[in-house]
Order: structure tokens, then C-alpha cells, then sequence
């Protein structure tokens, strides 16, 4: 792997450089991004602490990193091969093993297998702002290279179970306080770490394997109470790796540790293929891939210092503590409507609700507020570097704006409109902005759903397309690309969802019945709760028609739009947030379902359960074979991040991979006999004829 003539005092592999500084060898990971320890970087880190072992001028090892940060950890992708040599456990081990101090120089963030590799070492020295974790949780595993059995003997069983059990990363004064870090430096981390390296070479400091801490195991009966405590406080979780996490910390301080290690990779082994770690790996996928895009690779966006805001609904104020949250200066404007005085009211009532939740602190509202302002007109739209129109879904009022900015806004301002129903290309048109404009789409609550679909034309610049994705990522959402096309790719599925629900109900299910099954299969709100919630004028004001069933389009001709007017799917007496069986619905239904000679029929949980995910999986083939989104996977984080479908299972589109492609096709050909709204999507059979997945189809894109 060392490429470089031996002996010389500086060498480079292809992923690891070696140097030898007054005695001590620097080894550098140098594998852009975020230095992930794959094979490469595994293999040339094990070689080089060998050679520093064997080389009689060295007297200490420091292990640091190029770039933004430490090893973040090891490569999610890789999860399911066949790990090759050697593994990062076999890292770990040597590097602890080595006779001479090792010392893990940690900026950035040690996550993973970087937090691994940072506890194997003897020492460890971090920058101020490095953060620490096992992120490993939220992807339905625990760690494979011994760290919750080295953890556990450093910071004992409280601060071992919140790292491994929460997923939360710590930051470098608390992992300081706990004595997880000897030492934080404010700057220059590299020539500290060298310094006491230095220090501990003229001092002959012996190395300090962590396996042979017991400072964390000192009170054993106060651990154990710990460790049952916490699994009386995850007894709900039902989350196989939680259970896991805790018996691990229980048996570094039962155990030795080699046989801690070894329970610790049977764990793993265990875990890497289960349905829930599956679907927890291609959810992390998913949404990291659905904002990239070929046209913006590499692309710089234009910074970003002012946004504006077009409205004074409930749109226009969450996109607008949005843009406050991701640190803009905020500009609301609206013409020739008396609401746009009550928005300020509005935003200040909202950050008042966040600060008693304890979302934000109360400095932090004051400083949002500060860089807030209001206007009746659009010249104070002027100096803004993004203009976000946020008004209700009327095509009609939105090209009128949108007309008017022309004039109003810098010339390379950057035009989006929170729009899916409408004709986004026309929208783009009225704007005279062609290059500058594109949708970006805001799911309602805006200020807390995290999924924003940005859809370009085939006008958009690039530049303004990685504008718009930056600042969707700096108000804290996911955004996800998807062409310009009615509906995108939330509403068009949601609405498949909520059709297929509709349907249910015309043949015997009960709105309580459908919603309690969706909830058990981990929505967080049935589909008849969630329309209730909404609004059915929000959720079907222009896509009632678009429905297989004529529920939608009764229920709004009655004005039942939910919990505001107090009836929907549900009847709300008295304000009260929880519905009851709403009669009028069922007496509507029954009569529907008389007109059309159906006859009832008792659905089961897992019926209605196939039914309502066949057809939003039905509908994402379509989205695909449609080319709306680059990768079947981009529907999977459209409903993971706006509808809250359960990460544990991935997504509809892994869902049907999991089921079987002929499976799911046999199922839709015989509910189309029912109603067309089931027909297969041509893609069906593709899939099946050439014995592909959803996820081969991830892997082309």
C-alpha cells in the first residue's frame, strides 16, 4: 500500500499519508469527503501501525484526518457485503494493541466506526465543536468493531446507554467532562496532538489500552440498576436494536471483554439483515440521494442572506420561520390584502408556542425576530436574493404575482413558488424569470415537515437549482428533485393513498378501522385522521376529481372538512382535537354504496393494510416510468419525509421490492375488476419480465 521509497519522512498511500516528526508518526486519512474507513483506508491505517511498532525511531502515534473531519464513520453502502480484510474490528484491535501511545487527533465528526477507531486508540485530543456517536441505532444496528465495550469502561452505564441507545451525537465538552476526551484545543489540533506526543515520548507514558479501563465499571451495582432502567424506559420501543444496545453495555461490565466483542458481532450479524435495519439503511439512502441531481453536480450556489416571502396564510408564516431558522434576514410582503397586518402577530405566536416546547430558547426567537419585517408592498422585496410565493393554490392569482416581481426584485434574484397543482412552466412564464424560477414545494406544517420537492423546468439554471436545494438543507428539510409535473410526487402518492382508503370505505371498512390499521403498520396518523386534520379543502380543493371515489367530492359539497368546521371523516363536539363516529359520513357512504349495488364486506388490518400500499407504490411506478423522479427511491423520501411513513419499513417502493413485483401485480389486476383506479402500472411487468427491483432501478440512477 506505501507507495513511497521506505525510510523516506513522508509517504502517501492512496488513502493514508505517513510522516515521522520528532519520533512520532502522523498518520493521516486522507479520504474525501467525510474519510469513510473503507477497505482501502482500513488496510493502509492497519499497515502504517505496524510499521510505526516495528520502527525503533518512533516513539508515539497520532492518528488525525484531512478535510472537514475526523472519519465519519464507514460507508452505509457497505453495510451488507462481505467485509474484506481486515475489518474494522481487526483495526481496532490492532491499533489498541500497539505497543507504542497512540493518540486519535478528532475534529469534525468521529461517528460510527470513527468513534470506534477513536476509542481504540490510547489517548484522545479533540478540536473544539468535534462531535461524537453511535448513529448506528437510527439504522437498526449497534456498533461491530467494539465499541459498546469500550465505551461502557470509560464513561460508565448512564452516558454509555444515551450514546448507544439515543443515536445523539455529544459534543466535545461533554465527552471532556465524561473523560471520554483527555484534552479540547480551541485551534491547532495537529501541532497539540504532536506536542503531547512529544511529551509523552520524554516521559515514557505507556500506552493506555481502553479494553483494560474500569473507571466506568467502578459502582457495579449502580450500572446494573442503570442498565434495568433504561430497559424499563425502552420496554415500548419494540426495537430489537435498542434491546441489543442495552444487553451490550450489561455485559462489558459482566463479561471480559473479548467475549463482550464477540456478543457484541453476533448482535450485528444479527441485526444487518433484519427487516427493520434494511428498511432504516435504504431510508438514510434514499433521502441523501433525492436531492441530487446530474445538473447540479458540482454546481455552486449563489449565497443567500435575504429571503422573501409572498403571503399571509399559514404557508406564508411557516416558509417564513423557516428561512428565519436557517439564519436569513426575512422579508414578507403581499399587496392588496388587509391579512398581511396580522402576520407578524402570527410568526411572533409561533415562536412563542416553540419557545414554551422548548424548540427554540427565547434569545433565539429575539434574534429571528430582529431580522423579520413586513410590508404591504413588493418593494421591499427588492434587495431580497430568494423570493418564495407561498399564497394558497390558485393558479390564477399566482401568475398575477409572480408577474409583478419582474419589477420589483433584483434582476438575479432567484424565483420559486411553493406551487405542485398548478402549471409550474406557465407559473415560470408569468414570472418572465424562466432561468431564475422553479417550484419549491413546502408540505404543510411547513415550519416542521421536513420534506421540500423543488422541481426546475427545463429553463432552470443549475445554480438556481442548487440555490433552492442549499436553502431547503439550511431551514433543516430534505429537499427532493422531481420534475415539473402536476401533483409532484407528495401529492400524487398521498392521493393514490387516500383513494384507495375512499375505496375501502365504499365497500364495508369503517373510517376507525382503516385509520387503526394504517397506525399499527406505523403511519402516524390514519389516512382518515390526517384529511380531518388538514382540512379535505386542503387535502381535495383541485383534486377531488382526480379521485376513484366520489367520497371526497360529497364530503366537501356537505362543507365536512374536518376538525376546523367540526365534522369530517370524523365529528368534533365542542373543539375537541379526538373525532367520534360521525353518522352523517356513514349514512352518506351506505347510500353511495346502494347506488352502486355494492355489497358490505368486513376488511382485515392486513387487507387494508396491502390495499392502501399497493396503491402509492402503484402510483410511485408510474412517477417513474413517467420519469417525474430520477429513482424509485425519491418516492420513498417524499412519503418517509412528509407523510411520516415508518422508516423501519423504508418506503412503499422497498416495500413492494420486499413483497415481490408479481406479487403486487397479481393483487392490483384483481382489484381492477372492482375499479380501474387498481390497474397495474405498465412498469409491473416490466420488473417482472426482467427480474428487476425498485432498488436495481436506484442503482442505474
Amino acid at each position: 500500500m506505501i507507495s513511497a521509497a521506505a525510510g523516506s519522512e513522508h509517504e502517501q498511500t492512496e488513502a493514508v499519508s505517513y510522516a515521522l516528526r520528532d519520533g512520532v508518526a502522523v498518520l493521516t486519512v486522507c479520504n474525501p469527503p467525510v474519510n469513510a474507513l473503507v477497505q482501502i483506508v482500513r488496510q493502509a491505517l492497519f499497515e502504517c501501525i505496524e510499521r510505526a511498532e516495528t520502527d525503533d525511531s518512533v516513539g508515539a502515534v497520532v492518528i488525525q484526518a484531512e478535510g472537514r473531519t475526523f472519519p465519519a464513520g464507514a460507508d452505509v453502502r457497505e453495510f451488507t457485503l462481505e467485509t474484506a480484510n481486515p475489518t474494522l474490528a481487526a483495526l481496532c484491535d490492532r491499533v489498541e494493541a500497539c505497543k507504542k501511545p497512540v493518540i486519535a487527533a478528532i475534529h469534525g465528526t468521529a461517528l460510527g466506526g470513527g468513534f470506534e477507531l477513536a476509542l481504540a486508540a490510547h489517548y484522545r485530543m479533540a478540536l473544539e465543536g468535534a462531535r461524537f456517536g453511535f448513529p448506528e441505532i437510527t439504522l437498526g444496528l449497534v456498533p461491530t468493531a467494539g465499541g459498546s465495550q469500550r465505551l461502557p469502561r470509560i464513561v460508565g452505564a448512564r452516558a454509555a446507554l444515551d450514546i448507544l441507545v439515543t443515536g445523539a451525537p455529544m459534543d466535545a465538552a461533554r465527552a471532556e467532562a465524561l473523560g471520554l476526551v483527555d484534552k479540547v484545543v480551541h485551534k491547532n489540533l495537529e501541532r497539540a496532538a504532536l506536542g503531547s506526543a512529544r511529551n509523552m515520548i520524554e516521559s515514557g507514558t505507556a500506552p493506555r489500552p481502553s479494553r483494560d479501563q474500569t473507571r466506568g465499571l467502578a459502582e457495579p451495582a449502580r450500572f446494573l440498576e442503570l442498565v434495568e432502567a433504561r430497559r424499563k424506559v425502552t420496554a415500548r420501543d419494540r426495537k430489537e436494536a435498542t434491546a441489543r444496545a442495552i444487553d451490550l453495555v450489561e455485559a462489558a461490565l459482566l463479561l471480559p471483554f473479548e467475549a463482550g466483542a464477540r456478543m457484541e458481532h453476533v448482535a450485528y450479524e444479527d441485526l444487518i439483515n433484519s427487516p427493520d435495519a434494511r428498511g432504516l439503511r435504504h431510508a438514510f439512502l434514499a433521502e441523501r440521494r433525492a436531492g441530487r441531481s446530474d445538473r447540479i453536480m458540482g454546481v455552486k450556489p449563489r449565497p443567500v442572506s435575504t429571503v422573501g416571502v409572498i403571503g399571509a396564510g399559514p404557508l406564508a408564516r411557516d416558509v417564513a420561520m423557516s428561512a428565519l431558522a436557517a439564519g436569513a434576514s426575512v422579508r414578507v410582503a403581499l399587496e392588496d390584502d388587509p391579512a398581511i397586518n396580522r402576520v407578524r402577530t402570527r410568526i411572533e405566536a409561533s415562536f412563542a408556542n416553540a419557545v414554551e416546547a422548548g424548540r427554540v430558547t427565547g434569545s433565539e426567537r429575539d434574534a429571528r425576530l430582529a431580522r423579520l419585517s413586513v410590508a404591504e408592498g413588493f418593494d421591499s422585496l427588492a434587495d431580497c436574493d430568494v423570493v418564495i410565493e407561498a399564497l394558497p393554490e390558485d393558479p390564477v392569482r399566482k401568475s398575477h404575482v409572480l408577474g409583478r416581481l419582474a419589477s420589483n426584485t433584483l434582476s438575479a434574484s432567484v424565483i420559486a413558488s411553493s406551487s405542485a397543482e398548478s402549471d409550474i412552466p406557465a407559473l415560470a412564464a408569468a414570472s418572465g424569470r424562466g432561468g431564475s424560477f422553479a417550484a419549491m414545494h413546502f408540505i404543510a406544517p411547513a415550519d416542521r415537515n421536513r420534506l421540500v420537492e423543488i422541481a426546475p423546468t427545463t429553463e432552470t439554471e443549475p445554480d438556481v437549482m442548487a440555490t433552492l436545494t442549499a436553502l431547503a438543507r439550511k431551514m433543516g428539510k430534505t429537499p427532493v428533485l422531481t420534475k415539473a409535473r402536476r401533483g409532484l410526487i407528495f401529492n400524487r402518492v398521498v392521493s393514490a393513498y387516500y383513494s384507495a382508503a375512499a375505496l375501502l370505505l365504499e365497500r364495508g371498512a369503517m373510517p376507525a378501522d382503516v385509520d387503526a390499521a394504517m397506525r399499527d403498520f406505523g403511519m402516524p396518523l390514519g389516512p382518515f385522521q390526517a384529511q380531518d386534520i388538514a382540512g379535505l379543502d386542503a387535502v381535495w380543493g383541485l383534486r377531488a376529481e382526480d379521485c376513484a371515489s366520489r367520497i371526497p367530492l360529497l364530503m366537501l359539497e356537505n362543507a365536512w372538512y374536518g376538525q376546523r368546521t367540526g365534522q369530517g371523516f370524523y365529528r368534533y363536539e365542542n373543539g375537541a382535537r379526538g373525532g367520534r363516529a360521525a353518522p352523517d359520513v356513514m349514512q352518506m357512504i351506505r347510500q353511495l354504496r346502494e347506488a352502486q349495488a355494492l355489497k358490505a364486506q368486513s376488511f382485515s388490518a392486513d387487507e387494508v393494510q396491502k390495499r392502501c400500499l399497493y396503491a402509492m407504490a402503484n402510483e410511485g411506478a408510474r412517477l417513474v416510468a413517467s420519469g417525474t423522479v430520477a429513482r424509485p427511491s425519491d418516492v420513498d423520501a417524499a412519503l418517509l419525509l412528509g407523510l411520516g411513513f415508518p422508516r423501519t419499513k423504508g418506503g412503499p417502493m422497498l416495500q413492494a421490492d420486499l413483497i415481490g413485483s408479481l406479487q403486487v401485480r397479481k393483487a392490483l389486476s384483481s382489484w381492477a375488476d372492482e375499479n380501474a383506479f387498481w390497474t397495474p402500472a405498465p412498469l409491473w411487468t416490466e420488473l417482472v419480465k426482467n427480474g428487476r427491483t425498485f432498488e436495481d432501478l436506484d442503482a442505474r440512477a
